[in-house]
């Protein structure tokens, strides 16, 4: 350790830039060379260039401040995500920041740019950065911060370069398996399109298509279909032992009394994600009121419906995990019957364009965005029998199987990268033998 020292940012960077932009603002439509902002550093450390705003670069030359180089490190200087960093990559041949970001660049001759990214998005930076930031409205950092965040660092640059070199391996890796996730995801929406319109026969092989086999094929209101399949309700997949589609009792039927520590799960809209409940956010009612609105009570495999706003439509299966628990009133509950139909496979049509489409042209717009339990009954849903719902839902089973290993393979690099980040960053580890261990 003898051979690290720690000093302020300050004293390893360049004097801190930010940016301007032209009166009037800016958008991606303008013509000229990238603007980059906040919105451009994602949450993650990386660049994001889904949204490129512009500035004319005749406005842009006259900037004495502001132009970027690839490797300067990139730091989210106001607003709620203060202190977001990443590393510019060169993306563009020229490209200017705007005022809510500050360029960190590095003095080449004290500190590796890569490794002074690394040094900044560490936890122990980015707790010091916190702790800088003022204003609540509006939270934002000055220059001043580079003056008080301290890195730790090996005098030798070399050493530096190595430490980021095998943290920026690790980010390959993770993002080569991003890319393959986002290629499987695409694959399983054009395989849930065939499945939903040309179905799986007795064989397990998906149905030649209406163009190529017109007598397997019928007309719907859904299109052409198979001939074994008809549209209908949803109700014909319910349960006739409650209350088939309802919504959660109203906000007068719960008030603050009713609400405790410990109790019965309450979920609200939040908890209802994309095909999965979150249940890291839940509050809890009494057992005597939980009794009182027993009929709003969730059982495994009952569809749970986000009924409002900007997240109306999404909905996830209850699982054994939330068998007993109450939804409030912005989430639609559809009881299904397993004996009627596959859950997985109503889950999956739900999810499909077949029932979204439907779902957007039904719901509100405005301030009163939403669905109600009516408009729900009457979607038109495709009806194969079980035995091909069971088919087609052990396909795309198989194809999310792939994609949630994938998921889990990201999970353990970042788990990898963390460690690795606090053990290089302060010496703890030496470089030498992790070299060969990344590259395995």
């Amino acid at each position: 350790m003898s051979d690290w020292i720690e000093k302020p940012l300050a004293q390893l960077i360049s004097p801190l830039e930010t940016g301007k932009r032209p009166a009037g603002g800016v958008s991606a439509e303008t013509e000229g060379v990238p603007s980059l902002g906040g919105e451009n550093i994602d949450a993650d450390g990386k660049m994001s260039y889904s949204n490129v705003n512009r500035i004319l670069l005749a406005y842009a030359r006259l900037l004495k401040k502001g132009k970027v180089k690839s490797g300067d490190t990139l730091i989210n200087k106001d607003g709620a995500q203060t202190g977001k960093v990443a590393q510019y990559d060169g993306r563009f041949a020229d490209a200017w920041i705007n005022e809510h970001v500050f360029i960190v660049r590095a003095d080449p001759n004290k500190i590796d740019a890569g490794y002074l990214f690394y040094s900044i998005l560490d936890g122990r930076a980015q707790n010091q950065i916190a702790r800088r930031i003022t204003g609540s409205a509006q939270p934002g950092l000055n220059s001043d911060f580079a003056k008080a965040v301290t890195l730790r660092l090996p005098r030798d640059i070399n050493l530096q370069a190595k430490i980021a070199g095998i943290l920026q391996l690790l980010d390959v890796q993770i993002e080569a398996t991003e890319a393959l996730i986002a290629k499987q995801e695409q694959v399983r929406t054009g395989l849930m399109q065939d499945l939903f319109t040309r179905g799986v026969d007795e064989h397990g092989q998906l149905r030649p298509p209406h163009q190529e086999a017109p007598q397997f094929y019928h007309q719907t209101q859904l299109g052409w279909l198979p001939k074994e399949w008809d549209t209908s309700s949803i109700l014909r997949y319910c349960t006739e032992s409650r209350q088939a589609i309802l919504t959660g009792p109203f906000g007068a039927d719960l008030g603050s009394a009713d609400f405790v520590d410990d109790g019965v799960p309450l979920l609200r809209i939040g908890n209802v994600q994309d095909r999965h409940l979150r249940l890291d956010d839940l509050l809890f009612v009494s057992e005597g009121k939980a009794l009182q609105l027993a009929k709003y009570r969730i059982t495994p495999n009952d569809l749970l419906f986000a009924r409002q706003g900007a997240t109306t439509g999404r909905n996830a299966l209850a699982s054994q995990e939330v068998d007993g628990a109450l939804i409030n009133y912005h989430i639609i509950r559809v009881s299904l019957d397993p004996t009627k139909c596959n859950p997985r496979f109503v889950e999956s049509m739900f999810n499909s364009w077949l029932i979204t489409h439907q779902i957007e042209r039904s719901k509100g717009r405005g301030t009163r965005e939403g669905i109600n339990t009516q408009q729900i009954t009457s979607l038109r849903f495709p009806g194969p029998m079980v035995a091909e719902q069971n088919r087609i839902t052990a396909i795309l089973n198989e194809a999310m199987a792939a994609i949630e290993a994938m998921k889990g393979e990201i999970a353990k690099l970042r788990l990898q990268k963390e460690g690795m980040m606090q053990d290089l960053l302060t010496g703890k580890v030496s470089v030498t033998p992790l070299l060969g261990a990344v590259a395995a």
